[in-house]
């Protein structure tokens, strides 16, 4: 059997028991993450020549040129066999590549499917302003930027630009007209794709990844002329997001500037993280959300920052939620132990008095304190 044979033997087993990562290491058999575990896969190891080998077949030149610079790569990798994708990362451990290859959904996944909350459809469907997701590496940040296109491409006439790098999700267009570009492929960088992108005249702009001062301050030029612009960010809470939008800006006359536009433009934030489901083998996603309401904006403008818990917890019925009720869903629901909830939150106590029943955070007056 060739090796790229074998390498999709091994992506098969993934696939079939609905792992999420699958890494190579020379001389070491493949292992598999499933739920919050990584499982040795009965498979014969591939060797380091082996690797080197796969690592020539899946790259182009240009990928080729950066692992050797870089000495690591992140590249996109379609299984035709079994319709699906994954993204890939090649890097160099003790001289040798290792790879790692993150198994994508099959097609493009609904809100219904990931359980998030349903008030990111309806935002996702705005026509103007920001939207960012915020969350730790591998927290589902890019899955959840798929669906809320699913949602407009079947809603909604659009022309939707992207900049991925690499493209995961493949959309293949309905009501929109949606066209994906690749740094490397399709642009020579997320600087140079900005550049030229208003002149091609799109209703969305998706940005894989807010970054730097250039690609926020790009966001902020496009939602005031009305385009609506998605982005990921990393970020495990709300406060974090703007501390990571702080510093991408060193003086303090641009992040003046920068909070009184992003407050006037601000759609949603919403924060998730991917919890260990009660099967130990899947994973659900706990989603806090804020919206750019009237109180969440003059917090923002007035950088009460501390106060954007209770605004939520106010703003219940709006669709706002904090992480901890997230949580608290999912686990009334049935869908994580109790012990996996009370890891996740960042409030433990305050978390196992909501699950007793005792209300946490009564109604305050928060602006003008």
């Amino acid at each position: 059997m060739s090796t790229s044979a074998y390498l999709k033997v091994c992506l098969e087993k993934v696939i079939e028991q609905r792992g999420q990562d699958v890494f190579f290491k020379a001389g070491t058999p493949p292992r598999m993450r499933l739920g919050g575990q990584v499982v040795s896969l009965p498979l014969k190891a591939f060797s380091a020549e082996e690797i080197c080998g796969l690592v020539d077949e899946l790259l182009d030149p240009r990928q080729k040129e950066i692992l050797q610079k870089n000495k690591s790569v992140d590249f996109g990798f379609f299984f035709r066999e079994k319709d699906c994708r994954f993204r890939a990362n090649a890097f160099f451990q003790q001289g040798d590549i290792s790879l790692v290859f993150r198994l994508l959904w099959e097609g493009i996944p609904s809100f219904d499917e990931l359980r998030l909350p349903p008030v990111l459809k309806r935002v996702a469907l705005e026509k103007s302003g920001i939207i960012l997701i915020g969350g730790a590496v591998s927290s589902g940040k890019t899955t959840t930027v798929a669906a809320m296109l699913r949602a407009m491409n079947e809603s909604v006439p659009k022309h939707v630009l992207t900049i991925e790098d690499p493209v995961e999700y493949l959309h293949k267009d309905q009501q929109c007209l949606i066209q994906q570009r690749e740094i490397g492929r399709d642009a020579e960088s997320f600087s140079s794709a900005l550049k030229y992108m208003v002149r091609q005249s799109p209703d969305v702009i998706v940005i894989g990844e807010m970054r730097d001062a250039e690609s926020f301050s790009f966001a902020l030029s496009a939602a005031e002329v009305g385009r609506l612009v998605i982005s990921t960010i990393h970020a495990q809470s709300a406060s974090q997001v703007f501390d990571r939008i702080l510093s991408f800006f060193r003086r303090e006359s641009e992040r003046e500037v920068v909070f009184r536009h992003f407050a006037a433009n601000m759609s949603c934030i919403t924060i998730q993280k991917l919890l260990v489901a009660k099967d130990g083998k899947t994973f659900v996603p706990a989603a806090e959300v804020l919206l750019g309401n009237y109180t969440i904006k003059q917090l923002i403008l007035e950088k009460k920052i501390d106060k954007l818990p209770q605004a939520i917890r106010n703003a219940h019925e709006e669709g706002m939620q904090t992480m901890d009720h997230s949580i608290l869903g999912l686990w009334k629901a049935g869908l994580i132990s109790q012990e996996t909830a009370i890891a996740a939150s960042s409030s433990p106590e305050d978390l196992q008095a909501l699950m007793k029943g005792i209300r946490i955070g009564q109604d305050t007056k928060i602006l003008g304190d």
